[in-house]
């Protein structure tokens, strides 16, 4: 088994079992997902979802949402036996999906797939075993994800938080290992990728759609944020 893979789901709930172990996490967009009829979440960019084998689970989500599933023969020690099966991840692990997204676009190369499912699993061996976020921060970023085009201020950040600026700054960079700024330039580069891999928009709405009404302004972000434009990006 071992092995990473790109997948999407519809909105109509289906309901499996498997004799592996699979975590699933979203690249762009979020999954409902029932564990044995009792835990009931749902997983965002940021999170993932541990189910392991032989447990029942329900499961819906966006079509056009976009999900690396990770099937494993065996779970690393730091995630057996989890108090709670949905776990944040780190910066490193989340930059780490963009590249394994592409890998598994365009490559075909069994020795290289291999050593990215190595380094993923290594990665994963790191992760905290709860979902150690502040729930102060994860409503704040709940909030940005749900209209990524919006012009946040740190201020208005702060207030969803109930922080002053000064206490959100530090408690948002604990959290999350990066600024404010940086999550959101994040998120939305990750959606804008999303939506030129997944979709047939035009460059210039997929800036609109995060927030970017000059789509020269968006097209330098992008080219800054993962070395190429999205002109070039669209092409592969």
């Amino acid at each position: 088994m071992n092995k990473l893979s790109i997948r999407y789901y519809s909105q109509d709930i289906k309901c499996h079992q498997h004799n592996y172990h699979q975590l699933v996490l979203p690249l762009h967009g979020e999954i409902f997902i029932s564990l044995n009829n009792d835990f009931k979440t749902t997983v965002s960019t940021g999170s993932c979802i541990v189910i392991e084998k032989n447990v029942v689970h329900a499961f819906t989500a966006d079509e056009a949402a976009r999900f690396i599933v990770a099937d494993l023969d065996a779970l690393p020690d730091n995630l057996i036996n989890l108090l709670c099966p949905k776990i944040s991840i780190d910066s490193r692990l989340l930059s780490y999906l963009q590249f394994i997204e592409q890998q598994l676009l365009v490559v075909n190369d069994e020795k290289l797939t291999s050593s990215t499912f190595d380094l993923f699993y290594l990665l994963l061996c790191e992760q905290s075993s709860h979902s150690n976020i502040d729930k102060r921060i994860d409503n704040v970023i709940t909030t940005v994800k749900q209209n990524l085009a919006y012009p946040y201020t740190l201020k208005e950040l702060a207030n969803i938080a109930c922080l002053s600026v000064t206490q959100f700054k530090t408690v948002f960079k604990r959290n999350t290992n990066m600024s404010a700024l940086q999550y959101i330039t994040m998120l939305r580069m990750q959606h804008a990728r999303a939506l030129l891999t997944h979709s047939d928009l035009p460059i210039a709405l997929v800036g609109d759609r995060i927030g970017y009404n000059d789509a020269s302004a968006f097209s330098r972000r992008f080219n800054l944020y993962f070395g190429q434009p999205p002109k070039a990006f669209k092409k592969q």
